[in-house]
């Protein structure tokens, strides 16, 4: 299955690292069904790449990462 990512897709955004926010979709990438996912998350640039979410019909899988946001990004800003 290939999922295409949307701007309607769910994304997941974890704590900064160096002041940027890793941003995850939320969702299986191998069914496509929306994930729960992790409250912490590793970085797979700088760790690997380990589970991240549970999928209720594939069970534990990596959310594909999506891009690193900055609060400069958005006039609005990241709201903590």
């Amino acid at each position: 299955m290939i999922l295409e990512y949307g701007e309607n897709t769910p994304v997941v955004a974890y704590a900064p690292v160096d002041g940027s926010y890793p941003v995850y979709y939320r969702v299986c990438p191998n069914c496509g069904r929306y994930v729960k996912a992790d409250d912490a998350t590793r970085i797979p640039e700088y760790q690997g790449k380990e589970p991240n979410a549970t999928c209720k019909k594939c069970g534990r899988v990596q959310m594909e990462f999506a891009w690193w946001y900055t609060p400069e990004d958005d006039e609005m800003g990241v709201q903590e």
